[in-house]
């Protein structure tokens, strides 16, 4: 059970570009629930949205080429994405308003 659990991770992701008011945090929500990932997804008061997921790293990984393909590399100019051991595990994913 112990290398299970290694395989697991808490990405934390800001995603940069034209992210607001097109529904990507509702796409986030979807395509989290679709890959078995817990965790959330926010506006930030500069823009950008921060995407705390949890999940296996190909999973993780996953996330953000769906958002990439759907909403488009025109619309977001950046994302950053730290990996961390997962300290206290999510129940869901959710919109945080």
């Amino acid at each position: 059970m112990e290398n299970a659990s290694q395989d697991f991770y808490e990405m934390h992701a800001i995603v940069k570009g034209c992210v607001q008011g097109v529904g990507f945090r509702a796409l986030t929500r979807y395509h989290a629930h679709n890959l078995g990932l817990k965790g959330t997804v926010r506006n930030l008061s500069d823009g950008s949205v921060e995407i705390y997921a949890q999940g296996s790293k190909q999973d993780l990984e996953a996330l953000i080429q769906k958002l990439k393909r759907e909403i488009g590399p025109s619309q977001i100019e950046d994302v950053s994405i730290e990996y961390f051991p997962i300290k206290q595990t999510q129940e869901d994913f959710r919109i945080i308003h």
